[in-house]
């Protein structure tokens, strides 16, 4: 994924992931078929300046409508991919990723009915754009390089999540929005250590000690 542009909320790629997974597949461990890695030895990289100053200024109504976009465009991306990708353990990953922002987006709206937010699906200079340039990515990319790109591209959103995630728990006012990121930190978490390990499986990337 290109890293010039400015990256927005992907918190909605997780929302109501921990019952999912825990009822259906119980992805708690941080393995998957590739294997297991040290999430430790992976750095999360921090946020810049110009956008922890934007999810700084969001309003919970800002927050579920994020949650929503993006998590739409999730679903988008994990369907496109799973019409294109070539290898098992990826595939099962793509459907993993599929399974929970379908019913994220199901718990997203869930949410803003409960709590009588309305959601708000753009705020200032953050957008979906992240998620979109990484549907276009797989549709763009050759036959040999699909798994490699969907893998990585899900490596750096993950990342990325973290970080926003820490952060907008000190910025989300309602209780339920809170408990909400409270608790699909160590979703994301896991996520992204399968991710890492199907990525070092293939040979994607280098195995960190």
């Amino acid at each position: 994924m290109i890293a010039a542009y400015v990256r927005p909320i992907v918190c909605a790629l997780v929302v109501g992931a921990i019952t999912a997974c825990s009822s259906n597949q119980g992805y708690g461990s941080g393995a998957s078929s590739a294997g297991t890695v040290d999430l430790a030895a992976y750095p999360v990289p921090a946020l810049g300046a110009s956008e922890a100053q934007l999810l700084r200024g969001m309003s919970d109504a800002d927050i579920l409508g994020h949650f929503i976009t993006v998590d739409s465009m999730e679903v988008a991306t994990a369907d496109s991919a799973l019409r294109v990708l070539k290898t098992q353990d990826v595939l099962e990953f793509a459907r993993l990723m599929k399974a929970t922002h379908s019913e994220n987006l199901i718990r997203d709206k869930q949410l803003a009915e409960q709590t009588g937010i309305t959601p708000i699906k753009m705020f200032g200079g953050l957008r979906a754009s992240h998620v979109a340039a990484a549907l276009d990515s797989i549709r763009q990319a050759s036959d040999l390089k699909l798994d490699h790109h969907y893998v990585m591209a899900q490596i750096e959103l993950h990342q990325h999540v973290l970080s926003e995630l820490q952060e907008l728990r000190g910025v989300a006012k309602n209780p339920a929005v809170v408990q909400q990121i409270d608790a699909v930190i160590p979703m994301v978490r896991d996520h992204l250590a399968r991710a890492h390990a199907i990525a070092v499986a293939h040979d994607f990337e280098k195995k960190h000690a």
